[in-house]
């Protein structure tokens, strides 16, 4: 399995965070904080580590994992992310479900955080959004019926 992941794949394979790594060195309990680092991780690219780190340590203390499924849901939802970002959230939040009150259940919720941290920030559509604005300021039409 190992050869397939990393030949045909090229998923290196993934290490479970936990404290005896150090992992969470440095990083706050307070759970708000937490969250609002976690969402301040998914504004700028390339933070999957940091961000799997932040959630690590909020599973491990045993915060709301409502809370934390809410917070990812509010990532997701300011992304303009397509149909199977929505789709890996919504299996990795039933999965977590299926595993909660083990002890492995966290770990659904970090692979999540991870994976919507891969594909974070995307391009918004603030540009467009301008654009939009700007047209309709200028009273050009932007739809119209046939």
């Amino acid at each position: 399995m190992s050869v397939y992941l990393d030949r045909f794949l090229n998923v290196p394979p993934a290490r479970l965070l936990g404290e005896a790594m150090g992992a969470f060195d440095g990083l706050p309990a307070a759970p708000e904080v937490l969250l609002a680092g976690l969402l301040d991780a998914m504004d700028r690219p390339q933070q999957i580590d940091s961000a799997a780190r932040l959630a690590a340590r909020y599973t491990s203390f045993g915060h709301s994992a409502e809370k934390l499924i809410a917070t990812l849901g509010h990532a997701l939802l300011r992304e303009d992310a397509g149909f199977h970002t929505f789709h890996n959230y919504e299996a990795a939040v039933r999965q977590y479900r299926e595993w909660q009150g083990e002890p492995e259940a966290g770990n659904v919720l970090v692979a999540l955080v991870g994976f919507l941290a891969a594909h974070s920030p995307t391009q918004r559509a603030q540009h467009q959004t301008a654009d939009i604005a700007l047209r309709l300021h200028r009273k050009v039409k932007i739809y119209e019926d046939d």
